[in-house]
């Protein structure tokens, strides 16, 4: 299943990739706003590299992502865009095997949702996120520090409830925010603003796995 997530994420970002001119390859990513876009291309692509070569020392840290950009950021995105066409078979196969959380899959659909975010395209629809929800938002309950019952609805009816007794805090919010929250992709103003019945007694700091943050992000049309 991750593997057929993957592909079809690598597949919409070429896609758009192979269509930037370079004003928007120099723009700088609201999600992640040390990099502009091309470098945000070059970290894909980067983790494409080592997750296939099997070069992750200090994998997931600052200077590990950091050297994917290095690496390639004079490189133009016709040469970055072939690279990772030559490693997609094998991140194809070793995700279809992989019997554990597959970071690269959550890491690209993470990063697809940046660019587009950034770029101000349409977010991609459920289906190219749907399988990470469940996970995700059992994760978003868990990180809430919330007192009594906590339940979780999102746009379709799905729910997920955290805890018991009173008092009971319903929270309706669309699936691919919970996605996005747990990423650190929401101001903690964002968070606040969600649909919350009655309104949150306690810290939301922690909703993001990444840490907060307090830099509005840009919300797509679903």
């Amino acid at each position: 299943m991750y593997d057929i997530l993957y592909r079809g994420a690598r597949e919409r970002v070429l896609a758009i990739a192979e269509t930037l001119a370079n004003d928007q390859l120099r723009r700088q990513v609201a999600a992640t706003p040390k990099w502009t876009v091309h470098e945000l291309i070059a970290h894909m692509v980067g983790v494409a590299f080592d997750v296939t070569t099997g070069r992750l020392d200090g994998a997931i840290s600052d200077e590990w992502t950091e050297r994917h950009v290095g690496e390639r950021r004079t490189r133009d995105i016709p040469d970055l865009l072939a690279e990772w066409r030559s490693l997609a078979p094998a991140a194809d196969a070793q995700l279809a095997r992989t019997k554990r959380t597959p970071n690269m899959a959550f890491d690209l659909i993470c990063h697809e949702a940046d660019l587009r975010e950034t770029l101000g395209l349409p977010r991609v629809d459920r289906s190219g996120w749907e399988p990470l929800l469940d996970t995700m938002a059992k994760t978003l309950g868990n990180q809430i520090d919330q007192t009594g019952t906590l339940e979780i609805r999102d746009e379709t009816g799905l729910t997920w409830d955290f805890g018991d007794g009173e008092p009971r805090t319903h929270l309706r919010l669309d699936g691919y925010e919970i996605v996005r929250a747990v990423f650190s992709r929401r101001s903690q103003q964002q968070i606040a603003d969600w649909d919350w019945d009655p309104a949150p007694i306690g810290k939301l700091a922690n909703v993001g796995v990444f840490g907060s943050r307090e830099d509005d992000q840009p919300v797509p049309t679903p």
